[in-house]
Parts: structure tokens; sequence; C-alpha cells
């Protein structure tokens, strides 16, 4: 495995060619990013010497209809054996978790005869699984309640009789904001294996924890169901046997991410408590029996992500984003101070800490290998347990750098990831792609591969790609985090000033330049090229182009309207300034629209209004639409496609 050095760029570059690739080596293809084996979900054994993860399996080319399997494996934590399959079927397995006492382990599994995603039990030396629930409309999560006695689980209400029969007559007319189906608390006991309703009140759940006692649950709930139709969470304190109300302790928790934790020793919650714009938010403590919040790290200038409890139910273990960099930390919760538990950075917040709190199970990628499953012990230093795609030894990858310039509207210190060509000769311009971030998740410095993460992809195909962390990214505290939300072009100068940065070292050809990004970063792309004609090829994916018209029509008009001051019957002028579309006219960018035709979050009329607004215009534009595919691209041929596309656009226009 390579070693990447963090030093300064310009040394960097200097020694580059210690590093060059060699050039009989294959570059990466689409096919190589596609059919990378994922790992995800780890989940430690009380004791702390078993690991359980997800593996997400390769789909089969031949078998188009089937989507890849997942399967639970299982590794020692001190890497004494080789990890190995655990939990597997003609089916899927997901969500492994060890009972208190560690002698058994639960799962989610599609297996049975309805289909539907139900908890299974099995003996954790292995040996058949049996069905716990049998919920109509599966199981959405669970866990295990602190004896290890009951099981708590989330699932949504079914169709009723009459819907059911109005349905197979196809009398089944929709009537908009009525009839909600609401995600529901239950429990069932391993002994009597029957579901008790816990919160009968029509609300929805979006995250709970037991009590230590396990008398009561700690929920975060919103009046609507939906994703983000209502940003009003409240966190509360119910009972478990007849799901009493007990008190309501918080308003303004996280709707993108409650993280409800009970202390071991009942005394305090954690929860992830939301911003102003409520796209961010910070961790903050109450007392379960009724105090005010107590926000912590509040100022702190990094992003907190998951949190766990230590067993003294003085610190939390997190994983925390700063600037590029994410760690696994410690916090002193009466304090606010974080130390770093490692100096290894990871990429990713999935981790599961041990009953003693002394180890710990993540997963994380290299800068040039996919993620793995690691294991790190209070006494010792991170190991790799795994490893899963061996293949990409042997491939030409991009190198990573860190990248720092200044904006120069605020003076402001910024920076970002540059993945660089294997081959990279210093002093020699090269053609440069920004890819613009999704949502407001910054670029971690790590693993840069898959269907929306292109920059492997394009620097092993000789381009530098920038990955700018810019106003309105995570990582650097909630403040910096809520930009994204003015949608005020703040963004698009950081993403200048980086891009001339890289022109002034000789690094991008300023006559070269592309841009593309998903999402967030499919608007940062249209933005970008109506304000600009310094990009000479463009490829936005997903991207809202036209705001009054993607208020009403997506479902996540409530942060829109949050964000803009109010819906565009009262806010029309804002609305309208901040949508591409209005701007249509100075684009001369040659562009390639990619769209998935059943996108709920982004609906495709606006990737149609925009590019019949370029081709008018007499803009060389392309668009391509993916038929039963949402925001998120799952098919294996179409996550193909869209790559040999983004790739061959750019070689079209900048090579």
């Amino acid at each position: 495995m390579r070693r990447l050095r963090l030093v300064s760029l310009v040394v960097v570059l200097a020694s580059a060619g210690s590093a060059l690739a060699n050039a009989a080596t294959p570059a990466l293809t689409p096919e190589d990013l596609v059919d990378i084996r994922g790992a995800y979900d780890t989940h430690i054994s009380p004791d702390g010497k078993r690991i359980v993860f997800v593996i997400r399996e390769l789909a089969d080319p031949k078998k188009p209809q089937t989507p890849p399997g997942e399967h639970i494996w299982i590794v020692r934590a001190d890497g004494s054996e080789p990890a190995r399959s655990f939990v597997s079927s003609p089916k899927s397995e997901n969500t492994p978790r060890w009972s208190p006492d560690g002698r058994s382990l639960a799962f989610l599994s599609n297996r049975g005869e309805d289909g539907q995603t139900q908890i299974w039990i099995m003996r954790a030396d292995g040996g058949p699984a049996e069905k716990l629930t049998s919920a109509p409309s599966g199981v959405d999560s669970y866990k295990w309640s602190p004896d290890g006695r009951m099981i708590a689980f989330l699932t949504r209400d079914d169709a009723t009789d009459e819907e059911k029969k109005k349905q197979e007559a196809l009398d089944d007319a929709i009537e908009v904001d009525h009839h909600y189906k609401y995600l529901r608390l239950w429990v069932i006991g391993l002994a009597d294996r029957k579901p008790a309703l816990v919160t009968p009140q029509n609300a929805e759940i979006l995250d709970f924890d037991w009590s230590p006692d396990g008398a009561s649950f700690a929920i975060a709930s919103v009046a609507i169901p939906g994703f983000l139709r209502d940003l009003d969470c409240s966190l509360s304190v119910v009972r478990r046997s007849d799901g009493k109300l007990l008190r309501k302790l918080a308003d303004d928790v996280s709707v993108l991410g409650p993280n409800i934790r009970w202390s071991p020793d009942g005394k305090t919650l954690l929860f992830h408590e939301a911003s102003p714009g409520r796209g961010m938010h910070w961790v903050s403590l109450v007392d379960p029996g009724g105090a005010p919040v107590k926000p912590i790290l509040k100022d702190y200038a990094a992003t907190i992500w998951s949190c766990e409890w230590a067993p003294d139910s003085q610190y939390a273990i997190a994983a925390a984003l700063v600037g590029s960099r994410m760690k696994l930390v410690r916090i002193d919760t009466s304090t606010g101070e974080v130390k770093n538990l490692a100096d290894k950075s990871i990429d990713s917040a999935d981790f599961s800490v041990s009953a003693d709190g002394r180890t710990i199970g993540f997963v994380t990628g290299e800068a040039d290998s996919p993620p793995d499953v690691w294991s790190l012990t209070a006494a010792g230093s991170p190991r790799r347990l795994t490893t899963l795609n061996p293949q990409f030894a042997s491939l030409s990858l991009g190198m990573l750098r860190d990248f720092s310039w200044k904006s120069r509207q605020t003076g402001q210190a910024l920076q970002g990831v540059l993945v660089t060509p294997p081959d990279l000769k210093p002093g020699q311009p090269y053609p440069t792609i920004v890819e613009a971030h999704e949502g407001n998740s910054a670029w971690v410095f790590g693993w840069q591969g898959s269907w929306y993460q292109w920059a492997q992809l394009l620097a092993s195909h000789g381009y530098v790609v920038f990955l700018p962390n810019v106003r309105g990214v995570t990582g650097q505290g909630w403040k910096f985090a809520e930009f994204m939300h003015t949608w005020s072009g703040a963004a698009f100068a950081d993403t200048m000033d980086g891009v001339d940065a890289l022109v002034e070292q000789k690094i991008a050809d300023p006559d070269r330049l592309g841009i593309g990004g998903w999402s967030n970063g499919g608007y940062m792309t249209t933005w970008a090229i109506t304000h600009t004609n310094r990009f000479k090829a463009a490829v936005p994916f997903a991207a809202p182009t036209d705001f009054p018209i993607w208020w009403g029509a997506s479902d996540v008009g409530k942060l829109i309207e949050l964000n803009l001051g109010g819906t565009p019957v009262r806010a029309r002028q804002q609305y309208e300034a901040s949508s591409p579309y209005h701007f249509v006219e100075n684009c001369k960018t040659p562009t390639l629209i990619l769209h998935g035709e059943a996108d709920g979050a982004v609906p495709i009329a606006q990737a149609y209004e925009f590019y019949h607004a370029l081709k008018s215009l007499g803009v060389e534009t392309e668009m391509v639409v993916y038929p039963r595919e949402g925001h998120w691209i799952q098919g294996r041929a179409h996550q193909i496609d869209f790559q040999r596309r983004v790739l061959g656009w750019f070689d079209k226009h900048l090579k």
C-alpha cells in the first residue's frame, strides 16, 4: 500500500516523481468501481472479541432484475483469524446486532415466505435462525432491551382491509395529505413472541433508545410522515408498558439524524440538536426527568456524527469530521473536551464499541483502496482485519493531496482534496475537473471511488480532480455548513477562488476545465455554468435548477421553504435569484444532463426544463434518463453506463 504523506502541496509535487505509477498498470474502469465488494455496519460483540459486518455482494450481470445480495460476515477483532461468511441465504441479511450477553445475534432479512424484512434470531455460535417478527409492512430498525429479553422495533402502518380491497379493484385514488401511514414503535418478547404497540398516537418515530431499566423509551418524532416533510422534531420519553407520554424534553431535534443515546447510568440523554437552518446540528444533553437542554460542542469547529456512550456515562465516543479528516474521538460530556483516539483518519462514521468501551470496530477505506473492516483497542494501534478488494493493488490509481486556498470575499482559509493522476508531472498543467459536493457533505480524505464519486476514475485517466470544501459543507462547524442553505453564491465564489489557485500554481490548465456533481453537486454545476463560461464541459446529475417548481413538486419542499424565507408565493424573488434556470441564457458550456426517471427528491421535470432551455439557446447538450432509478442509481448496468458517459463527455471536450 502506498504511503501518503500529508505535507504541503509544493513539497508533494516536487517529490511526485518517486510515486509515479507503472505505465503498464491498467487504468481504473467503471466496472472496477461498480464491482467493489462493499463493507458496512460493523457491530462488535459485548466482550470485544468478534465483529460482525455486512458485505454488499456483487450484482450478477446475467440477472439484471435481481439486486445484489447483502450478507453478514464475522471476523476476530484481534485479527487472529480471517473474515468468513456467517449468515447468508438466497435473499439478503443486514443490520446484525449482538444480544447484551453476546449469546445471540439478531439481524434483518427478507428470507421468509412473506418476502418482508423481518427480525431473525440465531445463536452466536452458529446454527439455524428463527423468524421473530411478522410485521405486515416489514421492520425498519430495531434495538435489544438492556436485559436481552425483548426487542423494540419500528414498522410502518399496513393498509387496512378496506384499502387492500380497493387496491385489488384498482379503486385506489390517493387523497394527498390524508390517511398517513406512520412508523410506530413496537416491542416483542423473546419468550412469548407477542408484539405489543408502544406508540399508538399518530407520530412518526425517527429514532429511539431504551432506558437502562427497560421501563421507558426516549423517542424522536415528527407529526407528518415522509422524508423532510416535517422539520419540527421533538424528543420525548414514553412509558414502555402503554406508550404514555411522560414528558417532552426538547423541540429542536435534528430530523437528519437524531442520534438519541441514553447514558448507561440513566441520568442523561444525548442527542443531535438542530441548527436554525435545520441542515446541521450539534451535540446536546438533557436530563430524562426534565431540565433545560445543555448544548455541548456548539462552537466546535468540526462536525460530530454518530455518538455512543462509554460505560462510565461521562465520556462519549464519536466520529468527528475535522475539515476533510474523519477521526474517532472521545468527548468529555462535562467539559466538552475532545481527544483523538488514534492518529488514523477514517472515511466513514460507521463504528461500534464493546461493552467495556475498550475496543472499537469500524469501517474505513484508504486513499488507494475501498473500505475494509478495522479494529482499535485502548492500548493498541488501528488494525486492518479484511482485504475485500485486493484487485485494486494492481490498478493505476490517483494520488490524494491536501489543497488549501483563500476566499477573496472573506479572506477565510479554505481547504479541499486533490486527486491527481498517478504519473503527475510537477509544473505541467492538467485538464482539471471540479466535483461539487452532494448535500452539505464535505469531501473526506479517503477512498474516492463509487458511481457518484468520480475522482479516482477520472484521475486514473489523466485528470486532476478538485474536491473543494467550500462554505456550505460539514467539518468546520454548523455556522460554516449553514451557508449551503442560503444558496447565495458563496460556495460558487469559494470554488472559483480554488480553481484560480490551481491555475496560478500550474496544476490546472485554464483552457481545459470541467465541472460536475450529483444532487447539490448538480445544482452547483448548473449554477457555475450559468455564471461563468470558464468551464468547457459540465455533467450535472439529479440537479435542481428551478426552485419555485422544485419546491412544489419535490418531497423536500419544507427544507427549501425554511431556507429561502418562506414559500415562493411569499418569497418569489429569492427563489428565482437562487435558480440556475433563471440565468440559463448566460450558459455556453457543453452540458451532459443525467437524471433518474423516478427521482422524488428532484423530479425529472427539472432536468427536462433545463435541457430544453439549453437546446433552444443552441448550446451543445445531451440528456440521458435512467428508467426506474430515483435520486440514487441502483442498477449495475445503469451505474456502468453513467460512469462511461461522465468519462466520455469530459474526454470529448477536455482532451
